[in-house]
């Protein structure tokens, strides 16, 4: 275990650049580090190195045998140190399968390869694939892969590199996923086709080859991917079957179609994207059934950016456009609040012999006993990076993230909250100022039990990064300091966020309560998922609230007939979502809006349909000129406007050209 190494991505930031003057269009620059910074990972961290079960990782042995033993004999973190990794059949985890992590030492050279020509993976009809996570429908919690390449060889036509399945909380992070046969073989790179995938994320992936490089099956419960590259796919780049998708920051270098939705189900969220390369004989983007939302995209080649239902929609590049039209309650903006959008920020890894574990300090996380003073005597301790070996832990008190911290890492370890601090309304962290300009915590379960109890206070002007973690009760997260926010694949509910800025890539709030309270905040998210009843989020007293897909599940819960999903108040909110319903009641009111003392509501009747549930194709309620218009197409590409509705038709020069068609 000594030498080992782990890999942390490192994000310099994605920045959107937009010019339009003179009738020129704009592009999207991708200002970005994309290098793997690998640093060493402490012999004390408590997980699985498969080489201890006998694999080489030489490239010339078997290693199926041994890396599936390691797995069968119940070891959760497994761990492939640099080496080329050979196989032969699947590896595959328990079908009671969750919370299994596969992670590299450094993703370029931690390589899992499918031996060429392998029997059983010569069959598109009947694909296999080299890596699989599964588990009971809507369990298989926090399945998750860092650090490593997935090559599925030469001559497996059939393969899937990774057949993917996780709920609530899960990622694909910092990997590669590459066909290596010269005419690009392989059924697909990421194929999330096990009932019900998601939610989760998928970000700093690359995929090359296959026939397509992800696909989606399934209507729930939607899926995240940010900074996706896809290249040299034969069939196309995203084929989405009925599930719930936002992309951002996709780059895709392909004469085939980049996304594709192929079912009337399905939602489309993408943002942010550069499509290049294409054949002149079909569209970047293809909807051909379901919801399409598109915003900041740039293509070449294609025939145009956008096919819907069919139809060439003429351009290349696309400002916004809306498939199935905007609504509005009141007066608006007629576009989203394209709030502006910050990468989250990471650190730098000092040397392994500078960072610290709770277990130096008497924190065990292997029996029963209270852990609180050694975690808190490790964070007083003056270390950067203090991290917690693979366990679970006991805190009884609030653990103050203070002094020289600057990352948190508990190892996708467990946290149980005891008293007195679980019948308590105290944190179990807390944020507080220190020399860093920014923090992160990460990569943990906190257990269920206590309600009160909130998981994190974030009182300080510092930035606060919250990722990979799910919490199974309690309250997520309050805040007395204006630090900015960033949440990345997290399950939890009852967030509370005042006066400060929040970014948020899938967030999955659950239980029966109001999930989300933004009283006076900028809040951006890319892929929400809900459950049970409660009002989604409220925007109170000015502030901002930009979602950007996902998915409302009501489950079995008892949805009052009055209870609106969300509420805007005197503030600014933009939607695109959409509903599942299985039994049980739903949300008959969508959105409930006051202006200047008057509520409106958008109920159900006025959306269109997903089965016997809706979509929200694209809700402003931004205060503007734009009339409020229910059943609109908006279409938004070149250098002009054009409004178009019943006997009227209004021209200006404002960048942007939506086309709106009013039923009469």
């Amino acid at each position: 275990m000594s030498g080992m190494m782990y890999s942390l991505w490192r994000r310099a930031g994605v920045a959107i650049a937009i010019a339009v003057s003179a009738g020129i269009g704009w592009g999207v620059t991708l200002d970005r580090d994309d290098r793997a910074i690998a640093a060493p990972l402490p012999a004390d961290a408590a997980v699985t190195n498969v080489r201890d079960y006998g694999a080489k990782g030489d490239g010339v042995s078997d290693d199926t045998a041994a890396i599936q033993t390691a797995l069968e004999e119940g070891n959760r973190f497994l761990y492939f140190p640099d080496g080329t990794y050979l196989v032969c059949d699947t590896l595959t985890i328990a079908q009671t399968g969750k919370r299994y992590f596969f992670e590299g030492e450094s993703r370029d050279r931690a390589i899992v390869r499918l031996k060429d020509n392998c029997p059983g993976f010569d069959n598109p009809e009947a694909p296999k694939p080299v890596i699989q996570t599964k588990g009971p429908a809507g369990q298989a919690f926090r399945n998750s892969l860092f650090d490593l390449t997935v090559d599925v060889g030469r001559g497996n036509p059939g393969a899937i590199a990774i057949e993917y399945l996780n709920n609530n909380q899960g990622t694909i992070r910092n990997v590669t996923v590459r066909s290596s046969d010269p005419q690009k073989y392989g059924f697909a790179g990421i194929a999330l086709t096990l009932p019900w995938p998601g939610p989760g994320t998928i970000e700093d992936v690359a995929i090359f080859g296959f026939d397509r490089a992800v696909l989606v099956t399934f209507p729930e419960f939607g899926m995240v991917f940010e900074n996706l590259h896809v290249e040299d796919q034969r069939l196309v780049g995203i084929e989405n079957r009925a599930n719930l998708l936002s992309i951002r920051g996709l780059t895709s270098r392909n004469r085939v179609p980049a996304i594709r939705n192929v079912d009337g189900r399905g939602l489309v969220v993408v943002l942010d994207s550069q499509l290049e390369g294409g054949s002149p004989d079909v569209s970047a983007i293809a909807n051909d059934e379901g919801v399409l939302y598109a915003r900041n995209i740039r293509t070449s080649g294609y025939r145009s950016a956008i096919a819907n239902s069919g139809e060439v929609i003429a351009g290349d590049r696309v400002d916004e456009y809306s498939s199935h039209g905007i609504y509005s309650l009141f007066p608006s903006t007629g576009s989203s609040l394209n709030l502006a959008i910050e990468a989250p920020p990471e650190t730098d890894s000092p040397p392994v012999e500078q960072w610290v574990s709770v277990a130096n300090f008497g924190a065990d996380g292997n029996d029963d006993r209270d852990d609180t003073a050694a975690i808190q005597e490790a964070i007083d301790s003056g270390a950067a990076i203090v991290y917690f070996p693979n366990g679970k832990y006991i805190i009884s008190n609030t653990i103050e993230l203070r002094g020289n911290l600057e990352r948190l890492n508990l190892l996708e370890s467990t946290i149980t909250v005891s008293e007195p601090l679980n019948g308590t309304e105290n944190p179990v962290f807390r944020l507080q100022d220190g020399p860093s300009k920014s923090v992160i915590l990460e990569r943990f379960w906190g257990n269920y039990g206590g309600r009160n109890f909130h998981w994190v206070e974030h009182a300080s002007s510092r930035t606060l990064v919250l990722k990979n973690i799910a919490v199974g009760s309690a309250k997520a997260y309050r805040n007395s300091g204006s630090g900015k926010l960033f949440i990345k694949d997290m399950v939890a509910s009852d967030w509370i966020f005042k006066n400060q800025q929040v970014w948020a890539r899938q967030l999955n709030p659950e239980g029966d309560v109001t999930k989300i309270i933004n009283d006076g905040s900028d809040l951006w998210i890319l892929g929400l998922k809900t459950e049970d009843e409660g009002n989604i989020i409220q925007t109170l007293n000015g502030g901002k609230t930009e979602v950007l897909g996902g998915l409302i599940y009501p489950g079995s819960g008892d949805i009052p007939p009055d209870q609106a999903a969300f509420i805007n108040r005197e503030s600014d909110l933009s939607v695109v979502i959409a509903e599942s319903h299985h039994g049980g009641t739903r949300y008959t009111t969508f959105v409930r809006e006051t202006r200047n003392g008057v509520t409106k509501t958008l109920t159900d009747g006025q959306l269109p349909p997903r089965g016997s549930a809706r979509f929200i194709p694209l809700y402003v309620g931004t205060p503007g000129s734009v009339e409020p218009v229910l059943h609109s197409l908006l279409y938004s590409f070149s250098d002009r406007k054009v409004a178009i509705s019943v006997g009227a038709i209004a021209i200006s020069t404002a960048g942007l050209f939506y086309l709106k068609y009013r039923k009469a």
